[in-house]
């Protein structure tokens, strides 16, 4: 009966320990540091159980405390997506270990941003590290999916490595992770516009606007990413709105005004660029396109003086003398008139020329809008004295 009873007790003493002993054994191995031999003990484990969801978990454990020790950054990074989807699979098989799991993973998502933080430091002395940074940010944004800053700082990083066009897609989901800051909406917009993603641009501004109205840099950015994407007209509007709510502002008068003259209105062109010069007496950039916005109409009149000049040459023999005098009388009211505007150009030219060159900027543009203005106005002598800068040479050799 004894030896029944010690028998007895062995059996229920195996019942009550009949875990799998590969797995209790890799549990050991992680309380050593014996990350390898846990690791083989794991795998053991799961070839006899696929579905054993606390393999999975102490799987997700053991990689865990090893890349916490390894200092290779790509090392480092395969056990952290090594671990991230052992964590997914025992949840998978086993939600009651979710809160574990979501803890472990929120403590994991600390160090990599912890880690991504001293190698971007470290990038500022030597530049390696702002590519282990990325590395490290990429970490946290599969820890913590729904984390903005772990976007926005992988984006950063990447910039920072000179890898800017990578950079556009972290960003990008920062921004549909929820509200970021207003730099960051600047900053992705203008990596679209230097990728030749304007569309993008714009509806990604757009939003911003949105969410930021007040901010005028974003409006600013918006307006040229309408420009950028061939979307003249909503930019017009826009910079017209722009305009109207902030009537005293230089740059929103400059910039309505360029773009008017781009479109070739340019009398409308003429009102903003002069209400930013009387804003700002010394914006030089205002003062060359009021004078281009000149030059343009002058041109405007030749050409049109031109077409006037051969219908009249094909028609004469079919005209009275009162239409062809009526005819002539209208090209001398246009030569006039291209007189004017080629005299109404040169000063905001040559006030433009001034300022820049005391800049130090680029003259030569100028120059030449201020040479052909002078030379249409029989100024002479004057278009001598910009024929160098406007690269001509001298006027005698023309």
């Amino acid at each position: 009966m004894k030896l029944a009873l010690v028998l007895c007790g062995v059996l229920l003493m195996a019942a009550a320990c009949g875990g799998d002993p590969n797995l209790e054994g890799a549990k050991l191995d992680l309380r050593n540091k014996d990350y390898a031999r846990a690791l083989e003990n794991v795998e053991a484990a799961l070839q006899t159980n696929p579905q054993n969801a606390e393999a999975y978990y102490v799987k997700g454990q053991v990689l865990q405390e090893q890349a916490s020790e390894t200092q290779d950054a790509e090392q480092h990074t395969k056990m952290v997506q090594d671990m991230a989807e052992a964590y997914q699979r025992a949840i998978e098989l086993d939600p009651a270990l979710t809160e574990d799991v979501n803890n472990r993973l929120r403590l994991a998502y600390f160090n990599e941003f912890q880690r991504g933080g001293q190698a971007f430091n470290r990038g500022q002395e030597d530049s390696a590290g702002y590519a282990e940074a990325a590395s490290y940010f990429r970490n946290a944004t599969l820890l913590q999916p729904d984390s903005a800053d772990a976007y926005i700082n992988y984006g950063y990083s990447l910039i920072n490595a000179g890898r800017s066009e990578e950079a556009i897609q972290p960003l990008h989901t920062a921004t549909e992770k929820g509200s970021v800051n207003e730099d960051v909406y600047i900053l992705l917009s203008d990596l679209y516009i230097r990728a030749n993603r304007s569309a993008e641009a714009v509806t990604l501004l757009e939003k911003a606007q949105a969410e930021y109205p007040e901010n005028d840099e974003i409006r600013s950015q918006l307006l040229n990413a309408y420009v950028a994407s061939g979307q003249e007209d909503r930019a017009l509007d826009q910079y017209r709105q722009a305009v109207e709510s902030d009537p005293n502002s230089k740059l929103f008068r400059y910039n309505y005004g360029s773009l008017l003259l781009q479109s070739e209105r340019y009398d409308e062109a003429i009102e903003q660029l002069e209400a930013a010069i009387a804003i700002d007496p010394n914006y030089a950039s205002a003062h060359y396109n009021l004078g281009a916005a000149y030059v343009n109409k002058a041109v405007d009149a030749n050409d049109r003086i031109g077409e006037l000049d051969d219908e009249l040459r094909q028609q004469r023999a079919t005209l009275t003398a009162a239409q062809v005098q009526q005819r002539e009388s209208e090209m001398d009211a246009l030569v006039a008139q291209r007189r004017q505007y080629f005299e109404a150009a040169v000063a905001p030219l040559e006030r433009a020329r001034d300022l820049m060159e005391a800049e130090g900027g680029e003259v030569m543009p100028v120059c030449q809008a201020l040479f052909q203005a002078y030379v249409q106005t029989g100024q002479q002598a004057k278009a001598e004295t910009v024929s160098a800068c406007a690269g001509y040479g001298a006027m005698n050799n023309q």
